[in-house]
């Protein structure tokens, strides 16, 4: 019974998290993370002040939060699970790139609130260098993959494609495709797969021979 009570609490402590979460991402999208406070959000969400401090912590805690949330919604874990299985090396791209269009087309206003607040908010520019750290982390791992494969282009290293890959597909300029230029997310991701596999794939003749690797 009490161990049925305590994974109650659990849930119930995580969903308060995740409205809490919500309720800051509704906020800092609406109004800016410098005119949001903690009390608006706890109104928002419903909870006091004290339980927003207890369960996440404080508004900078809440904002590092979106990061999760990034990924939560951009289906990372999924998305990761059938990259570590896919023997196919244009299907590590195409997962790379989908990751990218997925966070894009599913979390814009965090996006937008964290790129607009950056350049005179430091709690929001920690949000913006984790986030780029964590995708050119997943990137590596797919190029690495790739070269665990021999599929790299001849004379791509593992950090090549990773720079290559990384700066394409970094939300900020998947929005400027869409946002700036008038792309579909359809028309950016096929594009972005088919660029990204020629410039950094073995083209197909080639794989079919044994090659050592490129990194």
């Amino acid at each position: 019974m009490d161990q049925v009570r305590s994974t109650r609490r659990e849930r119930q402590a995580a969903e308060t998290r995740r409205e809490i979460v919500a309720a800051g991402r509704r906020l800092f999208a609406e109004q800016g993370y410098a005119k949001t406070s903690v009390a608006q959000i706890a109104r928002a969400a419903g909870v006091s002040v004290q339980t927003i401090y207890d369960s996440v912590g404080s508004k900078g805690a809440i904002v590092r939060a979106l990061n999760d949330l990034l990924d939560v919604e951009g289906g990372v874990p999924e998305l990761v699970g059938e990259l570590s299985a896919t023997t196919r090396p244009r299907r590590v791209i195409a997962i790379s790139v989908r990751i990218s269009r997925n966070i894009v087309e599913r979390c814009d206003d965090i996006l937008t609130a964290v790129t607009t607040s950056a350049p005179t908010e430091p709690d929001m520019a920690a949000v913006m260098a984790e986030s780029r750290r964590r995708h050119r982390e997943g990137v590596r791992r797919a190029m690495g993959l790739l070269a665990g494969q021999h599929a790299l282009a001849r004379g791509v290293s593992v950090e090549h494609a990773t720079d290559v890959v990384s700066a394409l597909t970094e939300p900020p300029v998947v929005q400027t495709f869409v946002k700036g230029y008038g792309w579909s997310l359809d028309k950016w991701e096929k594009w972005a797969v088919a660029t990204m596999a020629e410039l950094v794939l073995r083209p197909a003749r080639e794989s079919r021979q044994p090659v050592g690797r490129s990194d």
